[in-house]
């Protein structure tokens, strides 16, 4: 279906609860504006588009409107011989997208770096993760203050492989993320930690999806959110299990630290589990930050203001404590402490 023949959804939809198309749409909602590609470099190397995107298989709105407003796709395959990629995505354009298509055939690592001071930015990931592959990805959000920035991904893990997925978000004013995942084989293993820094009024909408399409298979996501002055963070997670997955282990959890009375997140996970002998569970908790810790390290020289963002810090380093590939996890953590420091 096109996207102009598709209804603009509803605020009641889970997808859409919290932030509206009309919101994130870039001009109006009838239309489909021609974006022009963001310039994406490779491992040092400015790389062209390859082919085009599929206008066909989209059935949902913003992956129908991602594809049909910018048709150039990046095609990216991973194997003997590109095994780490370090890919930066750079937007400084009025309106900017990028479209990758990941094939991995061999283990190895991809890093992503999205910069720029575009109004608004679009981003479609679509990843197949072949049989007996390990593949750790992760995900850097450093856009100007002001963008407002459309993703989605579709990952797809086959038996015996296993996706390490991490991701800091703190560029832009107002973001839409909407990641799926669908484990589609025996021994598949995903391992998916997130981390969110709102500060001002930054809004950052993340809706996940895990589902897992075979047995034996597991899965974990982590999603931690600190939201400071008007920043508002919301995690909804849809975690399913479908009929004939026996020996599935699944469970997601979600935190958030509220550091101001302003300060807002909503944490929404849900369950659907159509299988009898499987493990799956899901959480959500908020709190401040304790008086005791402030006075804890302001007793060894920290002032109220440093003793906060060293806290805050210490929180979100804790999403990407457990990633195994040191290149994805140092990756993380030194895009972290750049953004904390600044």
């Amino acid at each position: 279906m096109n996207y102009l023949e598709m209804p603009v959804p509803n605020r009641s939809e889970h997808l859409w609860r919290y932030t509206s198309w009309k919101k994130i749409h870039p001009t109006k909602v009838d239309a489909v504006p021609k974006i022009e590609s963001a310039t994406v470099t490779i491992n040092g190397l400015v790389t062209k588009p390859s082919n085009t995107t599929s206008l066909t298989l989209n059935n949902e709105i913003s992956r129908a409107f991602l594809a049909e407003s910018n048709q150039e796709l990046h095609t990216i395959i991973v194997d003997d011989e590109n095994k780490d990629l370090s890919i930066e995505i750079a937007g400084d354009n009025k309106l900017n997208s990028c479209n990758l298509n990941f094939e991995v055939r061999s283990s190895g690592s991809i890093t992503i770096c999205i910069t720029g001071k575009t109004d608004w930015f679009g981003l479609s990931i679509n990843g197949t993760v072949q049989p007996n592959v390990q593949l750790s990805f992760a995900i850097v959000n450093d856009l100007v203050e002001s963008a407002t920035m459309l993703r989605t991904e579709d990952w797809s893990i086959a038996r015996d492989s296993t996706l390490e997925y991490g991701e800091l978000s703190t560029g832009g004013s107002r973001i839409k993320s909407d990641i799926r995942t669908y484990l589609k084989g025996n021994n598949s293993t995903l391992d998916q930690n997130i981390a969110v820094n709102c500060e001002t009024t930054r809004v950052d909408d993340h809706h996940i999806e895990i589902h897992h399409q075979s047995g034996y298979s597991s899965s974990s996501l982590s999603v931690k959110s600190a939201c400071a002055d008007k920043g508002h963070a919301i995690g909804t997670g849809l975690l399913a299990i479908e009929e004939d997955c026996d020996k599935t282990d699944a469970g997601q959890v979600f935190k958030n630290l509220l550091l101001s009375p302003q300060a807002k997140a909503e944490s929404i996970p849900e369950l659907e589990v159509l299988s009898d002998d499987v493990s799956a569970a899901h959480g959500a908790a908020s709190s401040s930050i304790e008086p005791e810790q402030i006075h804890y390290m302001m007793a060894r020289g920290y002032t109220p203001e440093d003793a906060q963002a060293a806290i805050v810090e210490g929180f979100l380093i804790s999403s990407f404590a457990k990633m195994k590939n040191d290149t994805t996890r140092q990756f993380l953590l030194d895009a972290l402490s750049k953004q904390t420091h600044e």
